[in-house]
């Protein structure tokens, strides 16, 4: 008896089903990757009220739709298979490119609030004081000091004392006071005494003052830093529809914005958001003033920021009698990364010269160059090589920032390089500028598109020798306020903030 069998082969209907299962689970994996990536960056842009209502709404009712179609089709079972997995396939596909646009824009909102959150007043300033003696001298280290003398000077200010305080904890020493910063150098310099003991930034301005005193004849034996507690209240106003003034400080200083300078660029940056109109006032760093809360001698404008800041801010309104309701602190380092982040701007000098600043940067009447951060930097800064000296360097200063204004809002650059600007800028500037104003111009620029008017003026003024507040008897090159321009620059920033 002979027994027969057959081979039976595996059904073919299992392969479309599980093709149908893994396009089915691919459909619903990109679909919620793109609901869940959309519903994140929209919640962000309503959280941080940056985007118009206009186009928030666009933005959410088009994201609605798109999502309810992909929706439909991923989950829809058509009557061919093959029209199922198509649908599925195409889903698949635009979820996809949509989930990566949805990214992007995270990654961009991630860097922007990143920045914002890093943009804050500062909640202290940094006074550096030094230990300095001479090159040639046989002082190695601050040990070496123990016993010697001391020269320190009569500062008026309690850090300087506090800071003394702290030199004495480490060494023996004996402290000579010469009364004045300038004497004491001088002491130093002649050998009466054996070290200096002098805040950093009073040293850098004593070298600018004194031609036999220069910072690199000297060592630095010890830094003592004293942080002090700060607390700039800004205004309460709707940046979006109220005029606002913003003083913009340039220390002459690198590294931590904290750090109490002098400041070097003074300018006021009134905004008019009704006329869409904004006013750059440059103040010359030499203006000399009435130092906030002082009596006696005069100062430098510039020797204010030695102070810190408040004190810049409470000297200016004193003068020009016009509020400053925010303020931005940059150093160098601001600039030349932020102009090196753009790629560089375009210069045309009105003169030609190897900087004084820094004689790697040429510049040549009459020829329009590009110049990265370094160069460009040397150009705001330069003063000596012109007649007029500050005069020009403030209208340097100025041709600098339409410049980089230029730059941001005449190209794409700003789109390209806009993680590029935010990481060039993060850490070297201060502002109590909240961010949630900041968001307010974004929107109302984006809501209406307006094209801005920026106005220039100057105040001026005459220069003279003369004592000063910080450095005594000691005279120098000061620039004395015309009275009839502090009033025209007080004038013209109050008809620029009424207007409607």
């Amino acid at each position: 008896m002979k027994t027969s069998s057959k081979h039976i082969k595996p059904s073919n209907s299992t392969k479309p089903q599980k093709l149908d299962k893994f396009l089915g689970i691919l459909a619903i994996v990109f679909f919620s990757t793109f609901v869940l990536s959309a519903a994140t960056v929209c919640g962000i842009i309503v959280w941080l009220s940056v985007l118009p209502l206009k186009y928030l709404l666009a933005l959410v009712a088009a994201t609605a739709i798109i999502a309810i179609v992909l929706g439909f089709f991923t989950f829809k079972k058509f009557a061919k298979p093959r029209s199922t997995h198509l649908a599925r396939i195409i889903c698949a596909i635009v979820s996809f490119i949509l989930t990566g646009l949805f990214c992007v824009a995270f990654f961009y909102l991630e860097h922007t609030i990143g920045f914002m959150n890093d943009l804050r007043p500062a909640e202290y300033q940094i006074d550096e004081y030094q230990v300095l003696v001479k090159n040639d001298s046989a002082f190695a280290d601050l040990a070496d000091l123990d016993g010697h003398a001391i020269a320190i000077y009569d500062a008026g200010e309690e850090n300087y004392q506090t800071a003394l305080e702290e030199l004495r904890a480490k060494i023996t020493i004996e402290p000579v006071d010469y009364g004045s910063s300038t004497n004491a150098a001088t002491a130093l310099l002649n050998g009466a005494a054996d070290a200096l003991f002098i805040k950093s930034s009073l040293a850098t301005a004593l070298s600018d003052v004194m031609s036999n005193f220069k910072l690199d004849d000297l060592r630095v034996l010890d830094t003592i830093e004293i942080r002090t507690e700060i607390d700039t209240v800004a205004s309460d106003i709707n940046v979006a529809k109220d005029s606002f003034n913003i003083f913009i400080s340039g220390i002459d200083t690198r590294g931590d914005i904290s750090t109490v300078a002098r400041s070097d660029v003074n300018m006021f940056v009134t905004v008019n958001p009704r006329t869409h109109t904004i006013l750059l006032t440059s103040i010359p760093r030499d203006y000399y003033v009435q130092l906030h809360g002082t009596t006696g001698l005069k100062d430098k404008l510039t020797h204010a920021g030695l102070y810190g800041i408040d004190m810049s801010i409470n000297t200016l309104q004193d003068l020009f009698g016009v509020k400053i309701d925010y303020y931005v602190r940059v150093n160098f380092d601001s600039t030349i990364q932020l102009i090196d982040a753009i790629e560089g701007i375009d210069i045309t000098p009105d003169a030609t010269f190897y900087s004084k600043v820094d004689n790697a940067c040429y510049f040549e009447d009459g020829v329009t160059k590009h110049y990265y951060g370094r160069c460009a930097l040397a150009y705001a800064r330069e003063r000596k090589v012109y007649g007029t000296g500050d005069l020009h360097r403030i209208q340097n200063q100025q041709e600098v920032i339409m410049a980089v204004i230029n730059k941001l809002t005449g190209s794409k650059v700003l789109l390209a390089k806009y993680t590029d600007i935010l990481s060039s800028m993060s850490g070297t500037l201060e502002t109590n500028l909240p961010p949630s104003q900041i968001y307010k111009l974004v929107n109302e620029q984006l809501d209406s598109m307006p094209s801005w008017h920026i106005e220039r003026i100057a105040a001026e003024g005459d220069h003279i020798d003369a004592p000063t507040y910080t450095f005594g008897n000691q005279l120098l090159y000061v620039f004395v306020p015309r009275e009839e321009s502090v009033a025209a620059v007080a004038l013209k920033i109050q008809e620029v903030m009424d207007a409607n």
